[in-house]
This record gives structure tokens, sequence and C-alpha cells, in this order.
């Protein structure tokens, strides 16, 4: 099992990342940290509930990424932490908190893509890899 609980890759344009956990929920969590440590250090004076379903586990864990950088987008906000509170592995359904503070991010991030996705769960634990377009 990877020690780390994420790790940025090369990538000639965008920026690409690891995440890892025990669990489907930790390696979500700290894939949303990843992402949110590009926009720079936040507080957590602000918080948001997501509840986010999909067909599958991919989709879960792109559409829930993309809520929350969305809502970053619309309420000026960003985001420090994320801590899934339910996660429903049949009906591939999270909800997740997040908290923050209002303020402008370092940097901008347009999407969170499907290009080089991967959801994967072995003996060490799981793994995902995330292409954000920037």
């Amino acid at each position: 099992m990877q020690s780390e609980k994420y790790r940025f890759l090369e990538h000639t344009a965008d920026i690409m990342f690891e995440a890892y956990g025990k669990s489907y929920e930790e390696a979500l969590q700290n894939a949303a940290h990843a992402m949110f440590s590009v926009f720079g250090a936040a507080g957590e004076s602000e918080r948001a509930t997501f509840l986010v379903t999909a067909h599958n586990i991919e989709e879960l864990t792109v559409q829930a990424l993309a809520d929350m950088l969305a809502y970053m987008d619309t309420g000026e906000i960003i985001f420090s932490r994320a801590c899934v509170l339910e996660y429903d592995e049949k009906r591939h359904a999270v909800k997740i908190e997040a908290f923050g503070e209002k303020k402008r991010p370092r940097d901008s991030v347009k999407a969170v893509t499907y290009h080089e996705l991967m959801v994967s769960h072995g003996k060490e634990g799981w793994t995902i890899r995330i292409l954000l377009d920037v």
C-alpha cells in the first residue's frame, strides 16, 4: 500500500494525480484533497454537502469531484477538506461534506475529465487516477 495519500504525475498540459486509500471512501477523500491543493491553502469557515449518484464507480468519482469543482467556481470558495459521510456501493452513491473558505483561487481548473481515468481496487487498497483540465 502506498504510504502517501496522493501524488502528482507528469503530464504535458494538464494536471494528473493518483490518490490512494484503504477504502474507496478514503481514496475519494484523498482525490478531493489533491484537487483542492491546486487552488491553494484554505481554512474551514464554510461547508457544503453533496449528494451524488451515478451509473458506475468511475462516473461517481468524476461526478463527485466535478460537483465540488463547480461549487467552488460558482461560490468563489476554496475547499480544503472533504469527508465522505455515506457511500452506497450498490447504488453508486455518495454523500460528501466539504469544508473551505471564501477566497480567490491560486490557479484555475476547467474540468475533471474521464481522460486516463482509473479507479481500481487491489489487495493493497484503492487507487484513483484523475486528469484535471487546466
